[in-house]
């Protein structure tokens, strides 16, 4: 056993401790991944919004052109009504 300990020490291995690097590592990927979740959670907010903003932005050009041109509204419907009719009645 003693020479096992003597050869270890003139090959440079020692015991270590690594229960300190553990945490630290440990510590550092805490902060990143709460770091990472904040950003997230920052891109999600703001992209409902964006969301939020062009849905209101269509529904109301949508209000306008249905307002101003009723008729062309009801033959692009129609039309519309037609093709999905004969796709789905094709299979």
């Amino acid at each position: 056993m003693l020479k096992t300990a003597i050869r270890n020490k003139r090959n440079g291995h020692t015991n270590y401790d690594f229960q300190d690097d553990f945490d630290q590592i440990k510590a550092a990927l805490a902060s990143a991944t709460m770091g990472v979740k904040d950003k997230a959670g920052e891109m999600l907010t703001q992209s409902f919004d964006n969301l939020k903003n062009k849905s209101t932005a269509i529904q109301d050009n949508v209000s306008t052109y249905v307002a101003d041109k009723p008729f062309k509204t009801i033959g692009a419907t129609l039309l519309v009504g037609v093709l999905i009719g004969y796709f789905l009645h094709r299979k």
